[in-house]
C-alpha cells in the first residue's frame, strides 16, 4: 500500500486530488448468508485467489483466464499509506450501502443501491477518501 500511495502522489499535479471509493474491509469479515456474524479475520490481508466466469459488472459475461488474486487491506493501512505519501486527507466517509450485490444478505434499494434489510444493524459496506497533494 505504501508503494501504491507513493506512485499516486508522484503522478498527481500540485493541488491534485485522489478520490478513492472502495469496499469497506469490515464487510469482508462477515458471513455471506446474513452479513451479521464475523466469520473471517479482518486483519488477514491475503492474498486470496478466486475464480469463475463473468465480471462484477456482468456475472453472465463470457470470460477467459478467470483466476483473480486479491489483497484486502484494513482501513488504517489505506489511510496510513495515503498520509505517509504526504497527501493531505480531506475526508473519509463510511457508507451503509454498495452498488454491487456483494453478499446474499443485501437487498436492492432505490434501483441501484444494495443495503442490509430494513431493521438489520447497519455496518459500513463501502468507504470513500479524498486526499490532496500539498
Amino acid at each position: 500500500m505504501s508503494r501504491w500511495a507513493s506512485v499516486v502522489a508522484e503522478l498527481l499535479a500540485p493541488a491534485g486530488c485522489l478520490y478513492l471509493a472502495e469496499f469497506h474491509p469490515v464487510s469482508f469479515a462477515l458471513d455471506d448468508e446474513t452479513g451479521s456474524t464475523v466469520t473471517h479475520d479482518y486483519f488477514d490481508e491475503g492474498p486470496e485467489a478466486s475464480g469463475g466466469p463473468g465480471t462484477y459488472a456482468d456475472e453472465a459475461a463470457t470470460t477467459e483466464d478467470n483466476e483473480t488474486v486479491e489483497w484486502r487491506h484494513s482501513l488504517s493501512t489505506v489511510v496510513s499509506a495515503i498520509a505517509g505519501a504526504r497527501l493531505r486527507i480531506q475526508s473519509l466517509h463510511e457508507h451503509d450501502h454498495t452498488f454491487y450485490l456483494q453478499r446474499q444478505s443485501l437487498e436492492r434499494h432505490d434501483g441501484d443501491i444494495d443495503r442490509h434489510p430494513e431493521g438489520a444493524p447497519r455496518i459500513p459496506l463501502t468507504y470513500s477518501i479524498r486526499a490532496e497533494k500539498a
